[in-house]
């Protein structure tokens, strides 16, 4: 093969993957937006962290979760969160057969809604006494 020709075939190869890469920022960026929107909704149906529907918790090794109750259902809607008060995660199960989740666990730093993990914390200890 000529030397141009293998030039060639390599500026090729090279274009493609940047426009790949390019492809793939953009992907990601679009799936985190969709997903930063369906946690703020289930944020705000949430209400106060302290709210009189927080009835749950579940301890996952790279986060927390807070379960809030609706209509008989203790496990309605869920926000997890890491250790730097990300919320990476919710969950609206007040539909049960179809349960909407959204999650950033792939990549916690895309998360752009924030709660105070202090008061995750708090709120952890105090149903962890009701125990």
């Amino acid at each position: 093969m000529k030397r141009a020709g293998l030039l060639a075939i390599v500026l090729a190869t090279l274009v493609a993957l940047g426009v790949l890469v390019l492809v793939g920022r953009s992907e990601g960026r679009r799936h985190a937006h969709k997903e930063n929107g369906g946690i703020a909704e289930i944020r705000a149906l949430v209400g106060p962290l302290d709210s009189r529907s927080l009835d749950r918790y579940r301890l996952l090794p790279q986060f927390s979760c807070l379960l809030y109750g609706r209509h008989g259902n203790a496990f309605a809607l869920e926000l997890c969160i890491d250790a730097r008060g990300r919320v990476v995660e919710a969950i609206d199960r007040r539909n049960r057969r179809k349960p909407r989740i959204y999650s950033l666990r792939e990549d916690p730093s895309a998360a752009s809604l924030r709660v105070d993990r202090a008061e995750v914390d708090r709120l952890l200890v105090r149903l962890e006494e009701l125990k």
